[in-house]
């Protein structure tokens, strides 16, 4: 199995990497588009399911992109986001509590990325919707694949949850940097 570095030093290889995830991240806001970018999600996924070397793929036969994207969004629609929003909803009545919420959240945030995608897996296998419902199954690949997808899982849910961080962080170093940018500007108006 390959390293998350390993992956992302074989994506940087390709010269439109940043164009092809920016469209995936414009796509993936647009009510009705973002079926393609979960199309697209689907194909990495096969790709890994296959073993061969990551490529980011063009992004053509809209119509496919659409139609797997549509399966890929129903099947984790309900193994991970249905999950989520329930749990959030059960939580919500502990709100004298967050540190409570918190830790009641953390089990499901966890296993929304994990259980969706071995039901994704299940799909693949059986080619139809019924077999993403083999509860034995589903706990098998869970089981199994623990040793393989708790660091990945926490890599991507310090991304998403980063988010929020990185664009303070980014504020930071950007209205620094622009103070002085105007700083000089005043500079050298002064010194005209």
């Amino acid at each position: 199995m390959q390293t998350i570095e390993q992956v992302s030093k074989r994506l940087s290889t390709d010269p439109n990497w940043f164009s092809k995830c920016m469209l995936g991240v414009v796509l993936s806001i647009i009510p009705i588009a973002h079926f393609v970018a979960y199309g697209y999600l689907f194909r990495l996924f096969r790709q890994g399911r296959e073993r061969s070397e990551i490529a980011l793929p063009e992004w053509t036969d809209w119509k496919e992109l659409f139609i797997d994207g549509l399966i890929c969004f129903l099947v984790l629609l309900i193994f991970a986001f249905l999950p989520v929003a329930l749990m959030m909803t059960l939580v919500s009545f502990f709100t004298w509590d967050t540190f409570l919420t918190n830790v009641l959240l953390a089990p499901v945030y966890f296993l929304a990325g994990p259980v969706g995608c071995a039901a994704l897996y299940l799909y693949v296998l059986s080619g139809n919707l019924g077999g993403i419902f083999n509860v034995d199954a589903l706990i098998g690949l869970l089981k199994k694949g623990l040793p393989n997808y708790w660091v990945l899982t926490l890599a991507y849910l310090g991304l998403v949850l980063m988010l929020p961080f990185a664009y303070f962080a980014g504020g930071v170093i950007y209205f620094y940097l622009m103070g002085q940018v105007f700083k000089n500007l005043e500079r050298r108006a002064d010194n005209s």
